[in-house]
C-alpha cells in the first residue's frame, strides 16, 4: 500500500493560505483573507479524507483477498459467536428473577470438609476448647 503525504507548499501566507506571498505583504483585507483560509481549510479536510478513505478501501480489499473459506478467519468468527453465545447466557443468568437463580452454597466447602475431617481424627490430641473452636470457625458462615 503506497502512503502518499500531502503536499507542502513553501511561500504560502499565513493569514490567507494563497500561495506567492507572505503574512506581512498579504494583499487581501481581512474578511477576504478569513475567507480564502476557511475555503482552503475546507479543500485540505476533503481531500484528507478522500485520502483515507481510498487508503481504507485499498485495504478492507487486502484483507477480503486473504480472507478465504475455512482459513483461520472464519474460525475466529465461530471462536467469537460462541464466545457472545456464552457472554448472553451468562447476562440471562445474572438479570434472571431471584427465584430461579441457584441458592447460594450454605453447608461447608469440600476443604473444609477435609479440615474437619482431619480434625475429627486427631481430636484425641488436641484440646477440648480449641477443637470445638476450629470446628466452629469451619462451619460458621458470615
Amino acid at each position: 500500500m503506497e502512503v502518499t503525504s500531502p503536499t507542502v507548499s513553501r511561500n504560502r501566507c499565513g493569514i490567507c493560505r494563497q500561495e506567492g506571498h507572505n503574512r506581512t505583504r498579504c494583499p487581501h483585507d481581512s474578511s477576504t483573507a478569513a475567507s480564502l483560509a476557511a475555503a482552503f481549510r475546507t479543500e485540505r479536510r476533503r481531500e484528507e479524507s478522500v485520502r483515507r478513505a481510498r487508503m481504507l478501501n485499498e485495504r478492507q480489499q487486502q484483507l477480503n483477498q486473504q480472507a478465504r473459506p475455512g482459513t483461520s478467519n472464519e474460525r475466529w468468527r465461530a471462536a467469537m459467536y460462541a464466545h457472545v453465545v456464552e457472554m448472553q447466557r451468562r447476562l440471562e443468568a445474572l438479570t434472571a428473577e431471584p427465584d430461579s437463580r441457584p441458592a447460594p452454597r450454605t453447608g461447608p466447602t469440600i476443604r473444609e470438609q477435609k479440615v474437619q475431617e482431619i480434625l475429627f481424627d486427631r481430636c484425641q490430641e488436641i484440646p477440648d476448647g480449641l477443637y470445638k473452636e476450629l470446628m466452629d470457625a469451619l462451619v460458621i458462615r458470615d
